[in-house]
């Protein structure tokens, strides 16, 4: 019986894939050539880890990771350039989508990822993997939107330039996916003192936080129709 059990169990761990890293969360940003995931191309993606440890989370530059994918024709308007930055240029010598993916995967491994709308990111690499003909990495996210609210119940901030405002955090560029994710974990450090004194204090606290704020927002909207 008990060999059964192993067997189940390591059955699920191949399901679900490998158990996230407690002590390297990444957060994640993309740029793109639109607003929509679904036809919209993946034109940047930014990480950076945060690693903990005995006084907590800390960011480690050197532990960083950015890529332009290369484009073969221009698909970006002139505004959307204007937006995040990355011209023609750069787009048309960026790295070969399978090969920047597969760096990604391979620089994230076992590391949950958070971002802030975390949706987007997520349909966005996952039509880019499908479009390479990839296998999807199995990563655990979690969505900074639905996260933050618990740490500051008082602020009633509904984006993110709002909560940057609101906790004090600058960003050298809006819109420039690594000046982005630099800012986004200076929230997620702000955070966690406040998690840490409602003990959540792991990534599957914060999980089941941020899905119960999620089901309470779509909740509220439901009974306003």
């Amino acid at each position: 019986m008990t060999s059964l059990r192993n067997w189940l169990a390591g059955r699920l761990r191949a399901r679900l894939g490998a158990a996230p890293d407690a002590q390297r969360w990444i957060v994640l940003d993309v740029e793109t050539t639109g607003l929509d995931p679904q036809s919209d191309r993946l034109l940047c993606v930014a990480a950076l880890a945060i690693h903990f440890g005995s006084e907590g989370p800390s960011l480690r530059a050197q532990d960083s990771f950015e890529v332009v994918l290369r484009q073969e024709v221009m698909a970006a308007s002139h505004d959307n350039v204007l937006l995040h930055g990355i011209g023609w240029g750069q787009q048309r010598q960026g790295m070969p989508a399978a090969q920047a993916l597969q760096r990604l995967q391979d620089w994230v491994g076992s590391s949950p990822v958070l971002a802030y709308h975390a949706g987007f990111d997520r349909a966005v690499l996952r039509r880019a993997y499908q479009i390479e003909r990839m296998r999807q990495p199995r990563w655990r996210w979690l969505d900074l939107a639905d996260a933050l609210p618990a740490a500051f119940p008082a602020l009633e901030a509904r984006s993110l330039d709002a909560w940057m405002r609101a906790l004090g955090v600058h960003c050298a560029r809006r819109h420039q996916a690594a000046a982005d994710v630099w800012a986004i974990a200076q929230l997620l450090l702000k955070a966690w003192p406040h998690w840490q004194r409602q003990g959540l204090s792991s990534w599957p606290d914060l999980t089941r936080q941020a899905e119960q704020v999620r089901w309470l927002r779509v909740s509220s909207s439901a009974a306003g129709l």
